[in-house]
């Protein structure tokens, strides 16, 4: 009996340390398998609306993975350059000193459908997430020097996006609706709104990723 009793012991030592021993390779196994499985994209573009002389930019980096045979989750991080369309109130005495720079910083979580699985590929996909703005300076029309800032509310948005896949190239066309902001100064007066939604095309380019997945 002290022997089985020692035996079970040593059994269950021994069976321990050989998982402690594996479980770093079995971890190590799993992440190469999500890499493997990762794509990322990258997508500059221009926007096709933009109240701006500069011209209107962005570009768009997202980590993507298949989740089934027509289907692609993604995180988009997405820049967009002088998006913005200013409207101040008629009975306001302040102004936006530059309206030609200005951006948005997005986050959102995407979904992406497939039509087909030929190298030609027409997809459509949609997301929403979380739309972050820059402050800009106010001036006073009245001749005060001093200049204000001027802010608008961090949003949620969603995005419509659809085009054509050609292997690991993507021609897209994305519109990010957003809904109108109030643009508010320090001492909480309202003096106009902003347009932040965009619609903007771009050429995608993938990263990374199997054989089987660039099909994708």
């Amino acid at each position: 009996m002290i022997i089985t009793v020692f035996e079970l012991i040593t059994f269950h030592t021994k069976n321990t340390a050989l998982k402690k021993k594996w479980l770093p390779i079995a971890v190590s196994l799993s992440l190469f398998n999500l890499q493997a499985q990762v794509k990322l994209r990258i997508e500059p573009g221009v926007l096709l609306e933009t109240d701006s002389e500069n011209i209107g930019i962005l570009l768009n980096i997202e980590p993507q993975i298949k989740s089934s045979k027509n289907t692609v989750i993604g995180l988009r991080i997405g820049i967009a350059l002088n998006p913005q369309k200013f409207e101040i109130n008629e009975s306001s005495p302040f102004f936006i000193d530059d309206l030609d720079d200005n951006g948005i910083i997005s986050f959102v979580p995407t979904f992406d459908y497939y039509l087909n699985e030929n190298d030609y590929r027409p997809y459509i996909g949609l997301g929403i997430g979380y739309y972050i703005f820059n402050d800009m300076d106010v001036s006073n029309r009245n001749g005060t020097t001093d200049l204000l800032e001027g802010s608008v509310n961090n949003q949620l948005g969603l995005l419509f996006r659809g085009g054509l896949e050609l292997g690991t190239t993507r021609f897209g066309l994305e519109y990010n609706f957003i809904t109108q902001a109030d643009i508010i100064i320090p001492n909480g007066e309202e003096i106009g709104t902003v347009n932040n939604s965009y619609l903007g095309i771009s050429i995608g380019f993938m990263l990374g990723g199997n054989k089987h997945l660039k099909k994708l």
